[in-house]
């Protein structure tokens, strides 16, 4: 009876525990849509690029990019167990994707009310759509005040043309580089 260890088996035999030991030290996939919640899942399909509230954990998804059907069913199903702001401005975003314009802007109106930010600023664009410039305004002043750079445009905009304010005679006559425009159009002395 031969007594010796085969060298390819003791080979084999090393090279299945190395594998076994590095393996568990490499970084695990991402997740599978079966370990996130909902709401997670909701994030990872329709996050926004312009959201500064988004879930950083997973790359934002540009309007176009958004499947519509993987989405609204995370999104729906978040909405229905927690509804938080970041998940009802999601789910508003689907809809109008998904050409539900008139429940996107209900939930969208919902995320606005609760204190996402950039909701606040698009559903003050459809509030000044609608003939509602005061409450327009006062949203973007709001969201403005929370740091999104949308509403801040907005709310400049708002200004500068008198939408649910007075107008900003300074801002008015000053052209996209603060410079003051005299009556003729030209360069004049620059906008404090």
């Amino acid at each position: 009876m031969d007594t010796r260890i085969k060298p390819t088996i003791r080979v084999a035999t090393v090279l299945s525990i190395a594998t076994a030991m590095v393996l568990p030290l490499t970084a695990a996939p991402p997740a599978s849509a079966a370990e996130l919640t909902p709401a997670e899942q909701c994030d990872r399909e329709a996050g926004s690029e312009l959201d500064l509230e988004r879930n950083m954990a997973f790359p934002a998804v540009a309007t176009q990019d958004i499947r519509i059907g993987v989405a609204l069913s995370a999104c729906r199903e978040a909405y229905n167990q927690s509804g938080g702001a970041r998940t009802q401005f999601q789910l508003a975003r689907v809809l109008d994707r998904a050409g539900e314009r008139l429940k996107s802007l209900s939930i969208l109106g919902e995320a606005a009310q609760n204190g996402h930010a950039l909701a606040m600023a698009m559903y003050g664009t459809r509030l000044v759509e609608r003939g509602e410039p005061k409450a327009a305004f006062n949203l973007y002043q709001r969201a403005a005040a929370a740091g999104n750079a949308v509403a801040a445009q907005h709310l400049a905009a708002a200004y500068r043309d008198g939408v649910g304010t007075r107008v900003d005679e300074p801002l008015r006559s000053s052209d996209s580089n603060g410079r003051r425009l005299t009556s003729s159009g030209q360069e004049g002395v620059r906008a404090p």
